[in-house]
């Protein structure tokens, strides 16, 4: 394969490593939520601890379906302790449950004239205490939301994805794509978590 022409691929090598990249950001991307953290050895890897791992201090038991006041609520408790969160951050089942308290007949009027039935996707929840950006991530657990404060939380690149060799055994190339990433939360007071959310 690497010696053939290939209508739009030059390098099959570098075209097979291109495509796990992708599989292992979402690797990565999934860390944050159910990653453990481990110390590792010389016989055991070493991984980062997920959102859950640091934030300890601000969590709040929905005990069922969520709701705006368990919003608030934690919202509170961040703000006054010194954080200033702008994230929501949660499973899309979770957010579409956060969705219907609004979408009711309650909410909603449907004249002959309209032709959508619903209100628009919810993108910003308003509390008394700020602004968060609603993010949905599938890989978030859809009995947990967390509030953060994006500039006290993000992914940490120790080196970057790149394709190393391997020696050859036989008429093949082989190689290996490596990249090491840890996730970072400073001051857990400024972040929370919302959980035991039933949807």
């Amino acid at each position: 394969a690497q010696k053939i022409d290939q209508h739009g691929i030059e390098d099959e090598v570098q075209y097979q490593a291109n495509k796990a990249v992708p599989h292992l950001l979402r690797l990565v991307e999934r860390a944050a939520f159910h990653g453990v953290r481990a110390a590792g050895s010389a016989a055991a890897p070493r991984s980062m601890g997920g959102l859950s791992t640091f934030i300890s201090d601000n969590t709040l038991d929905a005990g069922g379906a969520i709701a705006k006041a368990d919003v608030d609520n934690l919202m509170e408790e961040i703000i006054m302790d010194g954080g200033f969160p702008d994230l929501l951050v949660m499973n899309p089942r979770v957010a579409n449950d956060l969705r219907s308290l609004l979408d009711s007949s309650s909410f909603v009027r449907v004249s002959q004239k309209e032709n959508k039935l619903g209100l628009d996707a919810i993108e910003r929840v308003m509390t008394q205490y700020g602004e968060l950006e609603l993010v949905m991530d599938r890989w978030c657990p859809s009995d947990t939301a967390y509030i953060l404060e994006s500039g006290k939380v993000g992914f940490y690149e120790l080196r970057e994805f790149e394709v190393n060799q391997l020696a050859r055994s036989g008429d093949s190339l082989k190689g290996e794509v490596i990249g090491e990433f840890s996730l970072l939360v400073a001051n857990d007071k400024a972040h929370g978590m919302i959980t035991g959310i039933t949807t």
